[in-house]
Formats: C-alpha cells, structure tokens, sequence
C-alpha cells in the first residue's frame, strides 16, 4: 500500500504549453447561475520558521518505533495500563511524524539528484519500513480496540480517527509487505531510468541522442521514434512488472481487481462506473470541441516564442496579484515559502522530471524541474498545492488528502491567473489564455484517456507490452485526434500512483467552472475558490464542491456547459 501519509501533489508529466487571453466579458459569460456561500476566515496553523537548507536528514530510530509499539500492545494486554497505553500510542505518533518528516526530506534530495545513491537508498528503506509500520499500527490499534481501554482510547482519539483506522486497516497486511518492497524498488528503478539520456540510435553514422535531434525536422523524426521504442521497451519492461505486483497486492488483501483497491487507496467518493460515463461525456462534447479549437488556434500558439517569462519569472506577478485581491493568508503563505526557501525551481539533468508539491512536517514544499516546465503557469499552479498544504497543520499517521480536490487548487489558481496575462504577456496575453485554457481541455482529454488505458490494461494483467502499446495509440487517437504508442511511458502517475490521471480531468472540469464563473463575477468566482481551498485534510471531492457553490461533474451538464462556453467565446 502507498502510505497515503505522505502527502503530494503535482503536474501532468508530459510536458505541455501552459499558457493561455484575458476574458472578463460579462455578456459572454455562461448563462449558469451560481449561488456561493460566505467564506469562512482562514486560520494558518503554527509553523515552524525553517529554512530548507536547515532541514537535516536524519535516519529515525526505526528499532525504536517497533520496541515502543510492542511495549503498548504489551501494556493494552495488561490491567491498570491506561495511562501508559494512551500516553505511548502519542509518543508513537510523534515519532510517526518525524519518520514522515525525514521521508520527504529524504525523497526530495534523491529527486534532486537521482544519481546519488545515499538518498536513493535511505528513501527506499524508508518507504518499505513504513509499509511495516503501518501494519503494527494496525495491529497495535486493534488490540487497544479490543481491551478495557477501548473507550477512553475512542475518546482521546476522536471517531474520526478510529473510521480513518478501520479503513485504513483494510488496505495493508503483513502478507504484503514484501510485494510492497518490490513495487518500491520498481518505482525507483523507472525513476532513475527514466531520468537518464543514454537512449540512442545511429543517424548519419553518428550515435545521437534525443538531444541531439531536430524535432522540427521531418528528417528526424524516423531517429527520434527509434530512440523511443528503446525507453518505451526498458521503462514499459518495468510498467508490465509493476502491474504484475499491484494486481499481486490486490488478490491478497481481497480484492477482486486491482481498480477497486487503487480507487479506496485514493479516498475517491466516485467509482470507476461513475468515471466511465463522465468519459463518455468528454467523448461526447469535449473531443469534437478540442478539435476546433485546435484547428483554429494551434498554429498562432506554436507560433509564440518560448521563455517570454520563466518559472521563477512568474513570482513577482503571482505576489502582487494575491496582494491584490486574494485572502491574506495566501500572501502570509507566499511570503513564508520565498522566506524560507521552501522551493526548488532548477533543471539539473540528473532531477526527477517532475513538478509537485508536498509537505515536511507541516511545511509545504514545492518542486519545478525547469528543463520540463518552463512556464510560470506552472509555479501559479504548484502555488495552489503550496497553499492549501500551508492551511493543512500538523499531520498523523492516518491522515490523507483528496488528489482531485488538490488539483481543483491548482487549476483553479491558473484559470484565476487569466487576469493578470495582460502583464505578464503584453499583446501575447490573449492568445496565451487561449493556450493555456485549450490545455486545461487537454487536461480532461488526457486524463480520461490514461484512465480508460490503465483500467483496461489491469482488466488483463497479462497484456504485452506490444498489447499495451497497441491500446494506447488506439485510446489516444479516439481522445486526442492522433496516435501516441510508446511515450506513455513518460507518464511517471502511472509508475508511481495508479489511477492519479482522472483526478487531472475532474477537477480541471472544475477548475474550468470556476473560469466560466469568473465572467460573470468575478467576486464569485474568488469566494468559490477560497471556499474550496479551505478543504485541506480527511475530505472527500464532491461535498466540498458542493459546499463551495460548485458542481458535481458526473451528474450534472458542467461537461456540456464547458462546451457550449468555448464555442460561444472562441469559435
């Protein structure tokens, strides 16, 4: 099982033109009304005022950790123990905590460097040991609930935790925990791979790598599929051995698919029926739209120069937009982050290809590897996850977040960012919020097509990877107007969280709702998204649209709206 504790957030991993037009035109707005509730007053939790370079890693006191839990199990077996149980299952979830703290720091510093292999190895033994310690918490937890101290345990604890308990307790046993080890040692090993530049053919006598090509060139492109077929051979080779595993893990906790156990894994309240038809809807109205826009638009968006302004570029417009009109607590939050360095944007060759955030401790960290994501679109989307991350507090073992929620963060931070292009772009502004919304469609696109991909491809374990391959272009063609068969394998969700990829489509839905709100007032737009960004840990993703004054995206016309939107606006 993923510890679940360990909480993250990120981007799509291909790379994509974030970019996007300035849209504030009332009488194109949706003809949707929205009724959105008062926001409630953020409260920011303490911090601890660290700097990241001050963050030590430092290997926790795994034997320690055990001998405590078996000295509670021991005591919750005894009478006149009471105070001793409750007093050392607290100690234990402190140490829990500095375990998790050390993990982030640890996995951070090997995604910086993927080559030194002290990290690697401290972050893997730490990922395995924690799959065992999750299960004597269970273990330990059971036998509090079955003793005399079962009562006093429920109310220092709260029912909240003791539910998350009983769930939790169904996705993790002892009869895993080595196929857990595996699937950590294949998630690194794609890591590294995947990282690494040393695909090559021969072109004109010469060995070359991707680097070396001209994708613009028609002469280039037989040497650039070349190359792929090799990466897509050696990282695929790791995929079909991670299915294999996960299904593996999923038949012996009593599962009869591997979906079904991904789905609860992730805290989803949908269920893979209820994602097939919302992907029936974006076959329906999306698909056909994204065609038009792309015809339209695509050769006016390629034709934009790169690296107008870059990652690090975009903070100075993104402060003084949230000095503008955004809560205070999200200045408070941007100002701690520069504070104390709690970012890495840089693009050294051995980095993960990644952008994400995540959370040391109780301090959000966020993660842009600039020679993937080069535009601020990025950081303003990342800042979304630093956000809410910053509102969370202090976390426990049992705690979790909802990925399609943390996206709406995200995404829904972009599309509020429209405002600003004008600055940020210049005469650029409009064709760049065109970009970057066109991506927000490719965002539900391809989220619903690597969905359909990975529940058919655990439908039959067995597929080859020619199989695969095979599906994926299909799938990709239907969705996306073209084939794609071996990059795929660039998509590290699949490797690292299955089934991630839809949370991209739902909540750049709405994301896209809250953008279609903003036409037609923009301080109801604002309010929604303060709302939303208030739902940090233990929720779920349709309530809290709900409550904000959004809508359910597998029940309702949002699809359908989105749509009618577009063509009304842009075609």
């Amino acid at each position: 099982m993923k510890n679940m504790k360990k909480l993250f957030a990120g981007l799509l991993c291909i790379t994509i033109i974030l970019s996007g037009c300035t849209s504030n035109n009332p009488s194109k707005s949706s003809n949707v009304m929205y009724e959105i509730p008062q926001a409630k007053e953020e409260i920011i939790p303490q911090h601890d005022d660290i700097d990241f370079k001050d963050m030590k890693y430092e290997r926790p006191d795994i034997d320690g950790i055990y001998a405590k839990i078996k000295d509670t199990i021991d005591k919750a077996k005894q009478s006149g123990q009471q105070d001793s149980v409750l007093s050392q299952y607290d100690q234990i979830l402190k140490a829990l905590q500095n375990y998790d703290q050390m993990q982030v720091i640890a996995s951070i510093h090997n995604h910086l460097d993927l080559t030194d292999t002290y990290y690697e190895e401290e972050n893997q033994l730490l990922d395995n040991e924690f799959v065992k310690l999750d299960n004597r918490m269970n273990e330990m937890t059971k036998i509090i609930m079955e003793s005399e101290y079962k009562d006093a345990f429920v109310k220092k604890m709260g029912q909240a935790f003791i539910d998350r308990y009983e769930v939790n307790r169904k996705l993790n046993s002892p009869e895993i925990e080595a196929l857990s080890e595996k699937e950590t040692k294949l998630i690194n090993q794609y890591n590294k791979r995947s990282a690494a530049n040393d695909y090559t053919t021969i072109k004109d006598g010469k060995t070359v790598t991707i680097d070396d090509l001209d994708l613009s060139s028609f002469a280039d492109i037989p040497a650039y599929y070349e190359i792929y077929e090799k990466r897509n051979k050696e990282l695929g080779g790791i995929y079909k051995e991670l299915v294999k595993t996960r299904v593996e893990i999923a038949k012996k906790l009593g599962y009869e698919n591997y979906s079904d156990y991904a789905y609860e894994v992730l805290k989803r309240d949908y269920s893979k029926e209820d994602a097939a038809k919302f992907e029936e809807k974006v076959l329906k109205y999306i698909v056909p739209l994204y065609q038009k826009l792309n015809s339209k638009f695509s050769d006016k968006i390629h034709a934009l120069h790169d690296g107008q302004v870059d990652v690090a570029g975009g903070m100075p417009y993104l402060e003084k937009a949230l000095q503008s009109e955004f809560p205070k607590a999200m200045q408070e939050a941007f100002a701690y982050m520069k504070q104390h360095g709690l970012y890495v944007y840089d693009d050294q060759k051995n980095m993960l290809h990644a952008g994400y955030t995540t959370i040391i401790g109780n301090e959000p960290f966020m993660f842009i590897n600039t020679s993937d994501y080069k535009d601020p679109g990025t950081m303003f989307h990342e800042f979304g996850h630093y956000y809410n991350f910053f509102l969370m507090g202090d976390t426990i073992w049992n705690d979790s977040n909802n990925l399609d929620l943390a996206e709406v963060h995200s995404q829904g931070l972009e599309t509020l960012m429209y405002a600003y292009y004008e600055n940020i772009y210049g005469e650029n502004a409009e064709l760049m919020e065109i970009s970057n919304l066109m991506n927000m469609l490719s965002s539900i696109l391809q989220g619903a097509c690597e969905d359909e991909f990975q529940q058919e491809v655990f439908k039959k374990p067995e597929m080859s990877l020619e199989e695969m391959n095979q599906l994926h272009a299909e799938l990709y063609k239907k969705y996306m107007g073209y084939p794609v068969e071996y990059e795929w394998v660039d998509i590290h969700h699949h490797f690292e969280t299955p089934f991630y990829y839809i949370s991209y489509a739902t909540s750049a839905a709405s994301a896209l709702e809250i953008w279609m709100m903003s036409m037609h007032d923009r301080d109801d737009a604002l309010q929604a998204y303060r709302n939303i960004t208030q739902y940090t840990l233990n929720t779920q993703y349709l309530e809290p649209l709900k409550a904000s004054g959004l809508s359910n995206p597998f029940d309702s016309d949002l699809i359908k709206n989105i749509a009618d939107q577009f063509t009304k606006q842009f075609l």
